[in-house]
């Protein structure tokens, strides 16, 4: 997010109705935090000519040498034509091979080469240099109070999205109901 969109989001969170000066306070913390972190961990790998996306995209493979590019597309999150590009730099850095699946031609399976492996390995200790600059550079008790919060913080987060997906569902139901009844047949129809 450039300046002015960060600039103009924070101005919006002024006129939030409903909400405490407290709670707001502390989620304008929280996503500072957040975005200054992004950026320490973007200014790291952009000194490795890495982008973020490509560091967690060889992590996952590292872990799963071998998915399918339509696997790992899913697994990502992302859409299958935004990681094919992210495969060809990958490719063409000499990171990845792309080979045909032996039994089902139509999949391409994706591995790390060694160049990959390594690349792979340095990428992961420059993301626990920006761990132990940030949260470990914290005295251990505020990072264990800090645990404590943010752990909190999780559950209520992941209550509200379960909330929301049982509300969807029970709504798709009440929906599904109505028109999933057949119509009710009187004889008075013509037919054909």
């Amino acid at each position: 997010m450039n300046e002015a969109a960060e600039s103009a989001f924070k101005r919006s969170l002024d006129d939030l109705e409903g909400v405490d000066e407290l709670s707001l306070r502390v989620y304008r913390s929280f996503l500072n935090a957040l975005r200054m972190h992004r950026q320490l961990l973007f200014a790291a790998l952009a000194e490795r000519d890495t982008h973020p996306g490509q560091a967690i995209c060889l992590r996952f493979l590292a872990a799963n040498d071998g998915i399918t590019q339509r696997d790992l597309a899913d697994a990502l999150h992302l859409a299958r034509p935004t990681v094919s590009k992210m495969l060809q730099a990958l490719e063409k850095a000499g990171a990845i091979e792309r080979r045909p699946d032996e039994r089902d031609q139509r999949l391409t399976r994706v591995h790390l080469t060694a160049s990959g492996r390594e690349l792979e390995t340095s990428l992961r200790a420059v993301s626990a240099a920006t761990i132990n600059e940030t949260v470990g550079a914290l005295p251990a008790a505020d990072r264990r109070e800090l645990e404590r919060v943010l752990d909190a913080l999780n559950g209520h987060v992941a209550d509200a999205i379960a909330a929301r997906r049982d509300a969807r569902a029970a709504q798709a139901a009440t929906d599904g109901e109505g028109s999933a009844r057949p119509a009710p047949h009187d004889g008075s129809r013509a037919r054909a």
